[in-house]
This record gives C-alpha cells, structure tokens and sequence, in this order.
C-alpha cells in the first residue's frame, strides 16, 4: 500500500523541532499529510533526544509504544539517541529505518529504499543546518524555529551532545535570512532562533562573524515581527547582543543563560569556561540594561562532588541574582562522558530534595516575576487558533503565557496584552490592540 499520512514524534529540545519540520517538509513533497493519529498513520517519525539516561530510556518505550499501536507502519528513527546507541535501538523489533544526525541528508534515499515514493534531488536535506525555510510549517502555532547553528566545540564533562551533533558549524547569514523570510511568509509573526551553542554562531566562518552582527541583519529584514534567541551560554552574551534586547522591541527581552551550578568547584568538574562570579556579572548586567526581560537559568542537581556546601553556594547564588525561572535537571550518570567516571555522587534522596527546593524556588520567583506586570500592557503574540477554556493563548516578549479572555484575536498576530489578573498558574489578560512595531 503507498504511504498517505505519517505522525511526528518529537524528543527534547528547539533544535530538534526544527529538524523534524525539515522531515515533514520532505514528507509532504512526497505527498504524504500528517496525521494527529499515531494508530493511523502510515510512516512514523521518531525523533529522540540523549541528553540524559532518562531521555534514552523515553526514546525506548515510545519506539515500543509506537509498534504497540501501530504494527504496520514503516518506522524511522533519527536524532541524538540514533546518531551515539544505534545498535540499542536497532535492537528494537520492526525499526525499518534508523538514521543519526549526520545521515539525516541522506533521508530522501533512505525513504526511497523503505518504499516511501516520489524524489526530490538528491541531497535534499544537507548538513547545512537550514533549508531555507522552504516548506518548514510548525502546526498552528504563532511560532517558527529557525536553526541557525549547528554542533557544539565545547567540552562540558556531563554533556554527550558534541559527540551526537559534532562540531560547531554555523549556517552562513544569507541563508539564515532567507530562512527567516520564507517563515514570514509562510504566515508566522515570531521566529526562534535555535543551536546547540546559538552564542557561538559566526566564530567559524570566513571570515569569522559574531552573533550580534547576524541579529542585526535580520531584524532589517524582520519587518513589523518578533524574533526571539534560544539559550546563550554565559561567555557568549556580549555587550553587543545586551544593546539590541535593550533597543530593538522586535528582539523579544527574554534569555535563558546557562547556570549548571552555583559552586566554583563544581563548575571546574563540569568543565563550564566560566565561575560563579562572572555568570552573576552577566545576568546584573542583562538586567540593569533590560529590566522587564525574563532571564532564565538551566541548573543541574546531584552532579559528583555536590556536597550539601557547594549546593548552598548555588542556592546563595541563585538568591542574589535576578534570575526569573530555573530549569532544573537531576543529574544522571551519560554513558561516554567523562563525569560518569567522577566519584562523589550525592544519594539519590539528597538530590531529589535539591531538585524540590530549587523548583520551588522557581515557582516562586516566577510568580513574583508575573505579578510585577499585572496592570500593565506587554507586547504578545497570539499562539494559534485553539481556545482553552474558551481563552486564546498568547506569548509576550518576556515569555509569560497569557489566557486572553473576551474577543479572540486574530491567530499568530502580534498583539498587545493588558495584564488582567493572576490565578494560580495562569496569567489572565486582555487584548488591547497593536504593538507600535508592529503597525
């Protein structure tokens, strides 16, 4: 029978979404439609995700998951997990095709051998990190992934993703603007730039470039839209990058800076190119120059070597910043990294406890953060068509999701929100018409 529908399932982070648009754009040429139905799907997409223990294990029972549900389709699986284990899920029954991330070029071959028909030419999805935008669609949300970086030349000891993506390679500017172009017209009003290390883009071209030079060049091209960064680790959010989120309102005033730990010790075992004091530096200094931005930090729990000391030595450091959120990750030993080898591992109780104290933490710092906007009037832009609760849902610049009761804006345009009220977890609002920006 000739494949007619396939269904994505997408593991871990941005990046990753973004390459699984790249997939579907190639299924989609081929004539296949996408389907919210795993059971009736004809080919299933896959793709995982090795950051952590945890995240292989997922892969695994999904791909179980998935044979469960759906015994005839033709399974592909690519990602992090299918570029460092092949050989683990190979092992699992039925897989028709398993491709890592640097066969992913490969995949219009690969669909022809596994009976998907139609071609496009040869080498239609190139390790260059962006096609152009051509045909990329992420649903009916407002927002758009761009990859503008590839691979990782950092040597973080906990970290296996240098090995699952390479090195770093950054997509040269003109086709990260025409990437950017093709989503604006392909109806999207916020564009998030993505990479595995998205501060290190520019440093390997030739001539080398910086970061701050490429957002320039594409909020020319931006027109009246939002463009928001990824994650910068800390070294990399420079005095340039600082002046555009203060200056340009079409660069959303929100980061995410890396923190991992609070102890100088433990970042040394990390093998993080920074300390605790100069990460403190940056976020004062992001903050100072954009008050209103939300700054979130990644944070690792339970490393080896975290005693109950070095743990209070983050905590401390975590009340003094101006830190909005926390991401926090229970640390797990990653087969083929360094820190797997490191003695000192704290009890499994002791880190859950951690983790607690430190989501709660976040919880409360968020919270503190929304209440600081109620009354006042942010710039958004709405998430799709759907409605909850008969609300539409909407992002602001400083990334609070907000519930829009009333009239139902028009989906994905940039908006401008009054922060109604708070309940709970929500963030209740209305809206009260056009950013200046985006008019």
């Amino acid at each position: 029978m000739v494949p007619r529908r396939f269904h994505t399932l997408t593991l871990g982070c941005k990046l990753n979404r973004f390459d699984s648009a790249a997939i579907e754009a190639e299924l989609e040429e081929r004539g296949l439609r996408p389907t919210p139905s795993l059971g009736e799907a004809d080919v299933v997409v896959v793709n995982t995700c090795a950051v952590t223990a945890k995240a292989d294990a997922e892969a695994r029972r999904l791909l179980r998951r998935v044979r469960r549900e759906n015994a005839s389709c033709r399974l592909l699986v690519t990602g992090c997990y299918a570029e460092i284990e092949p050989q683990a899920l190979a092992a699992i029954e039925r897989v028709d095709a398993l491709f890592g991330n640097r066969d992913k070029a490969n995949l219009p071959e690969i669909l022809d051998r596994i009976g998907v028909p139609g071609r496009r030419p040869a080498g239609a999805l190139p390790d260059r990190g962006c096609d152009a935008g051509a045909g990329l669609r992420f649903g009916e949300r407002g927002r758009a992934y761009l990859k503008v970086q590839e691979g990782c030349d950092l040597a973080c000891s906990y970290c296996i993703i240098p090995r699952a993506r390479g090195h770093s390679r950054s997509v040269p500017a003109e086709r990260v603007e025409e990437g950017l172009r093709e989503l604006l017209r392909a109806g999207y009003h916020e564009i998030v730039l993505t990479g595995v290390n998205t501060g290190a883009w520019g440093l390997d071209l030739a001539p080398a470039s910086r970061l701050e030079d490429l957002l320039r060049r594409l909020l020319d091209a931006i027109g009246p839209n939002r463009i928001r960064l990824n994650s910068l680790e800390p070294l990399t959010v420079t005095e340039g990058i600082v002046r555009l989120l203060a200056g340009d309102p079409r660069l959303a005033p929100h980061v995410q800076v890396p923190l991992q730990s609070g102890s100088d010790a433990i970042l040394r075992a990390m093998g993080r190119n920074y300390r605790a004091s100069r990460y403190l530096e940056t976020v004062e200094r992001l903050r100072a120059a954009v008050p209103d931005a939300a700054i979130g930090a990644d944070v690792i729990v339970g490393f080896p070597g975290e005693t109950d000391e070095r743990f209070e030595e983050t905590c401390r450091l975590l009340e003094r910043s101006p830190l909005d959120y926390l991401h926090v990750f229970a640390w797990s030993p990653r087969s083929g990294t360094p820190a797997e080898r490191l003695p000192g591992r704290p009890h499994s109780s002791e880190t859950k406890a951690r983790s607690e104290r430190l989501r709660r933490f976040s919880g409360a710092r968020f919270l503190r953060f929304r209440e600081r906007f109620v009354g006042r009037t942010l710039d958004a832009v709405a998430l799709g068509a759907g409605r909850a609760r008969g609300r539409v849902r909407a992002l602001t610049g400083n990334f609070i999701e907000i519930a829009i009761e009333g009239s139902s804006p028009a989906a994905r345009r940039p908006l401008l929100v009054r922060v109604e009220r708070i309940e709970g977890k929500a963030t209740l609002g209305s809206a009260v018409g056009t950013p200046a920006w985006a008019e």
